[in-house]
């Protein structure tokens, strides 16, 4: 693992619970939107084709076809995969999903010479750090066209608190299961200190055999403020020049960890 930088994996069985949760919570329409609207006023070519990194079970890639995009999805996680295809299918949409980590660079480039140049590499929503943000986007930029966008997401803090001092948060949710008497029980527990937040979610659900099963799906955050960007983020400026953020107030609350807001940052290749 390089300096700086954390990959998170998702635990055996469980992406299809968690999947439940952001179908009930997460208002993908209003947010997928928002990154429209986003690129729409600050993309200079004029093609549709987009490619989506750690794009998990194809949900944003589902909403962004139904608005006239070509996306091509990138994952790792063949269980994701799996689930993303059968939504994808179900849905009728013009998504492609490959297995693949973005953030090796020599897998990235076999995979992206069966793909072609895109005009909009979109990173939402992934649990890495300010370090592989970085490679992804030096990773994907030969493959993006000039005048295309680099487009991702991050988290600032909603309301002052003392960055030195560990501040923790929970919470619980509730999805309906498979059967109709089924639910699934998730608790969050929330650690925030120095700029990162561990994020501990415990899933409990029924199995087959109506046997109580508990699993730990555990994510790291790193909170960049809007103002602090260009000094976190290495970003080579003869490449790319950056976008003004813009912060999603269009969507619930709920939608992100406790003290957190999220906006959108982009970059436009020169």
């Amino acid at each position: 693992m390089e300096p700086k930088s954390w990959q998170v994996g998702y635990p055996e069985g469980v992406i299809k619970y968690i999947d439940a949760f952001r179908e009930k919570y997460f208002q993908y329409d209003i947010f997928d939107n928002v990154v429209k609207k986003y690129a729409e006023r600050n993309i200079l070519t004029e093609g549709r084709r987009i490619l989506s990194l750690g794009s998990g079970t194809g949900r944003h890639e589902v909403e962004l076809s139904k608005m006239g995009y070509e996306v091509i999805g990138l994952e790792r996680n063949e269980e994701s995969i799996g689930v993303a295809n059968k939504y994808i299918e179900k849905s009728g949409a013009n998504v492609k999903i490959l297995k693949c980590d973005f953030l090796d660079y020599e897998e990235l480039n076999r995979v992206m010479k069966t793909v072609g140049t895109v005009d909009i590499v979109l990173l939402l929503l992934i649990p890495i750090s300010v370090y592989d943000y970085c490679k992804a986007i030096k990773n994907t930029s030969g493959w993006l066209r000039q005048g295309g966008l680099f487009i991702t997401d991050n988290f600032g803090y909603s309301e002052e608190i003392d960055k030195n001092r560990l501040t923790l948060k929970s919470d619980v949710e509730v999805v309906s299961g498979e059967q109709n008497d089924d639910f699934i029980v998730r608790l969050n527990y929330y650690e925030y200190k120095n700029d990162i937040v561990n994020w501990d979610a415990i899933y409990l659900y029924n199995n087959k055999m109506n046997q109580v099963v508990m699993k730990r799906d555990h994510d790291v955050l790193e909170v960049v403020s809007e103002d602090e960007i260009e000094k976190v983020f290495n970003i080579d400026k003869d490449q790319f020049e950056q976008l003004d953020t813009y912060r999603i107030v269009e969507c619930d609350d709920a939608l992100c960890p406790p003290l957190l807001y999220e906006y959108l940052l982009g970059w436009r290749k020169k």
